[in-house]
């Protein structure tokens, strides 16, 4: 459509690039890269935080599975140090219990004359 009165008035006007675009655009570029520079420098701690405290938890579980089964280790080493149980084991050996240290009989040797 030409219009008379809404046509343009420079025949000649050759259409140039706006040289604000690169301006803006490095400006844009620069404060994306400090929101992920502050986001980085935030988050990251919280990151290593989080995963030093399931790491944490992981180890306070393991520690109490170590003392439980340290415990039941000591239970079982007390049953097999009591004298019942020392006393079967050494019959089963064939073992027999010695006569108490006062009634030692010692053998008497025989005179030959």
């Amino acid at each position: 459509m030409n219009l008379p009165g809404l046509s343009s008035s420079n025949r000649f006007f050759i259409p140039q690039r706006d040289h604000r675009w690169p301006h803006v655009l490095t400006a844009l570029l620069a404060v994306s890269v400090l929101v992920v520079v502050a986001l980085g420098l935030v988050g990251w701690p919280r990151l290593k935080s989080t995963s030093i405290h399931y790491e944490l938890i992981r180890l306070r579980a393991q520690v109490r599975e170590l003392e439980q089964r340290e415990r039941d280790l000591t239970l079982e080493l007390e049953s097999e140090r009591s004298p019942q149980r020392l006393a079967e084991r050494a019959g089963r050996l064939g073992l027999v219990p010695s006569a108490p240290a006062g009634l030692i009989a010692a053998a008497v040797p025989e005179v030959v004359e």
